[in-house]
């Protein structure tokens, strides 16, 4: 999860210090919380990737953002668990 991005920032930070050319961020849960648009916008990450498990604001889209839909995995998941099947099929 990324609130307001302070520790990944820090780690970013970081990594650039110890000779990182690139650094990437993922998560799953964008919260979002101020600052953390400025931190993930800033120019630390190459690119921030997130999922839309939670809606993403227009005005916290930022060049470096890229938003991945769950919405595949999920509906692949209705079904098996509707027939107390196993999941672990739609990951292979």
């Amino acid at each position: 999860m990324i609130d307001t991005a302070g520790t990944i920032a820090k780690g970013a930070a970081l990594l650039h210090q110890e000779g990182a050319r690139e650094v990437y961020a993922c998560c799953t849960h964008a919260v979002f919380s101020p600052p953390a648009i400025e931190r993930l916008s800033g120019g630390l990450f190459q690119e921030v990737i997130i999922t839309n498990t939670l809606p993403v604001a227009e005005k916290n889209y930022f060049p470096q953002l890229t938003v991945l839909s769950v919405e595949n995995l999920l509906g692949e998941t209705i079904w098996p668990v509707h027939d107390d099947c196993s999941v672990s099929s739609i990951f292979q």
